[in-house]
C-alpha cells in the first residue's frame, strides 16, 4: 500500500487561483509557487495520462506576466509552453515558476526545454523533480543552455496536489480513492434499504467536484441495481469544462436494461468479474491517474482487504439508523494487531443549518 509521502496540510480540494487581473505582483517565491499550485488544479481529470501542471512567467520585478496549465481541452499543450506564449516578447529574461521540472523528450509535442531556452527565459524555479524516466532531464538540459535553475521548492506540498500522477509513475497504478457517506453509526442504508439521502446537498455536491477529478468512478452491480445511479459529474463549473469520466461497473450479474448507468452521458464499461487486477489493467491500458470508488459495503471492503487504496473519503451526517448496512464489510480483520489503520489528513464542516462531517483519511503503510 501507499504510505504517506505526499501528506501534508494543504487543501486538496479544487480552489481557483483568480484571475491574472487580480494579482500583479508578487516577489516571495513561495508565495507565487503556491499560486502555481492552485492553477495546476484546474486541469485536474483533464490531464491523464500526463500530469497536472501549472506556470507562471515572473518579470524582474515581481509582476506577473503571464500563466498557464496544463489540459487536453487546448490540444495538450503543456503548461510552460500556455504560459510563454501568453508571454510572447516579455518573456525575455523574466523567471518561469513551473510546479513540475520540465520535459526533456519528444512526445506528442516537442520538449518543453526547447520552448524554454528559445524564449529567452533568464531562471527557472520548479517545485517537484520528474520521476518519469522519459520525461526527466529537464534541469540539466536548461543549465547547459546557460539558464539559471533551482529546483525542490514547496516539493512536499505540490507532491500532495500531483500525487495522483506521481503514485501511478511510482507505483505502476492509478491513485485509487475511496468515499463513502455514511450516518454517525457507519451506517449506508436505513434497515429497509432507502438511502435518499443521507447526507447534504453540499456534501453530495462535493462528491461531484471529486468525480471531477478522477478519470473513472468505479461502483459494483449491486450498487446499480438497488439504486441506480447515473455516476456522472453534474453541478461543477470549472473553467467551463465538460467532465465524463469513465462508469466502471464490477460484478458478474447483468446490469438491467435502462439503467441510468448506460446513458449516454458518458462512457461504461462493464468487468463481469470482483477482479480488481482487471480494473488495474484497464487503468494501465487508459491510462488513467486517479480512480475513484463509489460502491458497496462488498466492492468497498474488497479494496480495502486488498490494501488497494491511497485515500478514503467519508461524509458522515449526524444522524442513527440502526440495523446492519455498515459501509464495510468482513474484511477480515481478526483481532485489535491486525487493524487497518489511517493517518486523518483533515476533517470539515459541510454545510450551515444541516451540517455534515467530511473526513479526509490516508492509506499508511503497515
Amino acid at each position: 500500500m501507499r504510505g504517506n509521502k505526499y501528506a501534508q496540510s494543504c487543501a486538496c480540494s479544487f480552489a481557483h487561483p483568480g484571475n491574472l487581473s487580480e494579482v500583479t505582483s508578487m516577489t516571495d517565491l513561495s508565495t507565487l509557487m503556491r499560486r502555481a499550485d492552485q492553477l495546476s488544479k484546474l486541469g485536474l481529470g483533464k490531464t491523464a495520462p500526463n500530469p497536472i501542471v501549472g506556470a507562471l512567467v515572473v518579470g524582474n520585478q515581481g509582476e506577473l506576466i503571464s500563466e498557464g496549465f496544463h489540459h487536453r481541452e487546448d490540444g495538450g499543450k503543456h503548461a510552460e509552453v500556455a504560459a510563454l506564449q501568453a508571454a510572447g516578447a516579455k518573456a525575455s529574461g523574466a523567471t518561469l515558476i513551473l510546479t513540475l521540472e520540465p520535459c526533456n523528450h519528444y512526445g506528442k509535442t516537442p520538449p518543453c526545454t526547447e520552448a524554454i531556452v528559445a524564449s529567452g527565459i533568464k531562471k527557472v524555479v520548479f517545485a517537484v523533480s520528474d520521476p518519469n524516466p522519459k520525461a526527466a532531464g529537464g534541469a540539466d538540459a536548461l543549465k547547459r543552455a546557460g539558464i539559471e535553475v533551482e529546483g525542490g521548492l514547496l516539493a512536499d506540498e505540490v507532491s500532495f496536489t500531483n500525487r495522483a500522477w506521481l503514485t501511478k509513475i511510482n507505483r505502476s497504478r492509478p491513485y485509487i480513492t475511496l468515499k463513502v457517506a455514511t450516518s454517525l453509526d457507519g451506517k449506508v442504508a436505513a434497515s429497509d434499504g432507502s438511502s435518499k439521502w443521507i447526507t447534504n446537498e453540499l456534501s453530495r455536491l462535493d462528491v461531484h467536484r471529486l468525480r471531477s477529478e478522477c478519470d473513472a468512478i468505479v461502483t459494483g452491480t449491486g450498487t446499480v441495481i438497488s439504486d441506480n445511479p447515473a455516476m456522472t459529474v453534474r453541478g461543477v463549473d470549472r473553467n467551463n469544462f465538460e467532465f465524463k469520466p469513465t462508469r466502471i461497473v464490477m460484478g458478474k450479474r447483468a446490469i438491467p436494461a435502462g439503467s441510468k448507468i448506460l446513458d449516454e452521458s458518458a462512457s461504461t464499461v462493464h468487468i463481469e468479474s470482483h477482479n480488481l487486477s482487471s480494473l488495474l489493467e484497464l487503468a494501465e491500458e487508459k491510462g488513467w491517474n486517479r480512480i475513484l470508488v463509489e460502491a458497496g459495503p462488498k466492492l468497498t471492503s474488497a479494496f480495502l482487504k486488498a490494501e488497494l487504496f491511497d485515500e478514503l473519503f467519508i461524509y458522515q451526517a449526524p444522524t442513527l439508523l440502526g440495523g446492519n448496512f455498515d459501509f464495510v464489510g468482513d474484511f477480515e480483520v481478526r483481532n485489535i494487531q491486525e487493524r487497518l489503520d489511517l493517518e486523518l489528513h483533515s476533517s470539515d464542516v459541510i454545510g450551515e443549518e444541516e451540517k455534515n462531517l467530511r473526513i479526509h483519511l490516508l492509506a499508511v503503510t503497515r
